[in-house]
C-alpha cells in the first residue's frame, strides 16, 4: 500500500510521515497565478523558499512532492502569452526545487507539460472525472502516468472499479477519506468555484455548495453513510482487485489531525468518531492561514457589508470551519459500530442506487450516528438564515 498525503508544510511532521507508507505529499503555493483545487482563503501561508525547504526535507526521507496544477478550469487564460510565460517560469522553478511530480485536471495542460517538460511524472487528478474504463483509457493514452479516479461517485461501485482496473495498466489512485455527497450534482459547479477562487483576480466567493452539502448531512445523517469514503478497515477489499494507492485529504490541517489520518490508514484500523478522518473542519486547533485572511478575502470594499456577513461568520464559527469549534456537539459516527461486514452490501452489488426503496444507509445511520438535538436544531436554523440571505439577494442589498 502507498499513501498520497495532503501537505501542511510542517517540517517537524516529516519524520513521522516517513514512519508510514507515505509515497508522496501533495500541495501547492497559495498564489502561483494558475489556480488549483482549493480557494485562496483556504491556502496555507507558504513562500517558494519554504516550499523548497519542505521538498528537500521530504526527499531526504524518500518521500516525493506532488505539485498541484489541478484547476478544473483555467478561465481561457491558457491561450494568452502572459499565462504561458507564467506556466513556463513555474515549471522551471519546480524543477529547480527537485519536484518531479505534477497533478493536472485538463487534457491540454497534460499535453502541454509533457511536450515541454517531459521529465515530470504527471497525474490526472480527481477533477478529471475519470469514472469509466473509456475515460481512464483516454487519459492513459493521452500520456498521464497515473490516474486518480472520481472517487466521489465510484468508490463503492466494485464492478466498475474492476472494469477500470482491467482497462488500463499503471497506477490508479482512490481518494479514501472524502465526505462529499454521493454523485453530488453540485460537483462541477463547486470545482469551478475553486478553480476561479484560487487563480489571479478577485478570488472572492461564498462557498454555497459546501454550505449546502454540510446542511444536508445534518438534516439527513444517512447522507454521511452514502458518501463513498473508504474505512481504514476496508482497504484490503480494494487491494484484492488491484488498488494499492490511496489519497488522504485535507491540505493545511493541523499536524496532529493529519498524522491521525495517516496512522489510521497505515494501521488499517480506527476506533472512535470516523468523521475525525473525513471532515475538512472541526479541528481543536484551526488550520494555519495567511495574515488578515478574512480582511483580504471577504471584507474588502465593493464586496459585501461586514454586517451582512455576521450570520455567515457565526455559522462557520459554530461549525468549526476555519476556526476551532465552539463545542463538541456535532455528529459522531462510531466507526466500530459499522462492523466488518459494512462494505459487503456494496461488494455484493446489493446497492441499487434507489435509496428510498433500499434503506440500507438509513438503517446504518440510525445505528451508528449520534448528534445532540439542540446543536442540530440551532445549526439548521443558522444554515437556513444564511441560505435565505444568499438566494434572496439580500446579502448584497
Amino acid at each position: 500500500m502507498k499513501l498520497s498525503v495532503a501537505a501542511n508544510y510542517d517540517l517537524d511532521l516529516v519524520p513521522e510521515l516517513a514512519n508510514h507508507p507515505v509515497d508522496e505529499v501533495y500541495g501547492k503555493l497559495p498564489h502561483d497565478g494558475l489556480g488549483g483545487g482549493r480557494p485562496r482563503y483556504m491556502a496555507s501561508p507558504l513562500t517558494p523558499r519554504r516550499l523548497a525547504d519542505y521538498v528537500a526535507a521530504l526527499r531526504s526521507r524518500g518521500i516525493a512532492f506532488n505539485y498541484l496544477l489541478n484547476a478544473s478550469c483555467l478561465g481561457n487564460k491558457e491561450w494568452g502569452r502572459k499565462w504561458q510565460r507564467r506556466l513556463a517560469r513555474l515549471l522551471d522553478m519546480l524543477k529547480s526545487m527537485g519536484i518531479e511530480r505534477l497533478t493536472v485536471s485538463t487534457p491540454y495542460l497534460l499535453r502541454r507539460v509533457k511536450a515541454t517538460h517531459p521529465q515530470f511524472m504527471v497525474k490526472a487528478g480527481i477533477y478529471a472525472q475519470i469514472d469509466t474504463p473509456r475515460r481512464a483509457r483516454f487519459w492513459h493514452d493521452l500520456g498521464a502516468d497515473c490516474l486518480t479516479l472520481e472517487s466521489f461517485s465510484i468508490n463503492r461501485d466494485f464492478s466498475r472499479l474492476e472494469a477500470i482496473r482491467k482497462a488500463v495498466p499503471g497506477e490508479l489512485v482512490l481518494v479514501a477519506n472524502h465526505p462529499c455527497l454521493l454523485n453530488c450534482p453540485l460537483q462541477p459547479y463547486h470545482q469551478n468555484m475553486f478553480a476561479h477562487g484560487s487563480a489571479d483576480g478577485d478570488g472572492f466567493f461564498i462557498d454555497y455548495c459546501f454550505l449546502n452539502c454540510t446542511r444536508r448531512r445534518i438534516e439527513e445523517p444517512a447522507e454521511i453513510i452514502r458518501s463513498a469514503w473508504i474505512r481504514p478497515e476496508d482497504l484490503h477489499r480494494y487491494e484484492r482487485i488491484g488498488f494499492t494507492t490511496f489519497k488522504l485529504l485535507e491540505r493545511g490541517i493541523p499536524s496532529e489531525d493529519l498524522l491521525k489520518r495517516v496512522r489510521a490508514y497505515s494501521e488499517r484500523s480506527f476506533s472512535g468518531n470516523l468523521l475525525e478522518l473525513l471532515l475538512p473542519y472541526g479541528f481543536r486547533r484551526p488550520p494555519r492561514k495567511e495574515r488578515f485572511w478574512m480582511l483580504r478575502n471577504f471584507l474588502r470594499p465593493g464586496r459585501v457589508s461586514p454586517l451582512k456577513l455576521l450570520p455567515l461568520y457565526r455559522l462557520i464559527r459554530q461549525q468549526g470551519m476555519m476556526f476551532a469549534p465552539a463545542g463538541e456537539s456535532g455528529p459522531r459516527l462510531e466507526n466500530q459500530r459499522l462492523g466488518l461486514q459494512f462494505i459487503d452490501h456494496f461488494i455484493e452489488g446489493r446497492c441499487t442506487g434507489h435509496c428510498q426503496s433500499c434503506g440500507y444507509c438509513q438503517s446504518v445511520a440510525q445505528a451508528t450516528i449520534a448528534c445532540d438535538d439542540s446543536w442540530r436544531i440551532s445549526s439548521l436554523a443558522r444554515f437556513q438564515q444564511v441560505e435565505q440571505m444568499i438566494t434572496s439577494g439580500s446579502l448584497w442589498q
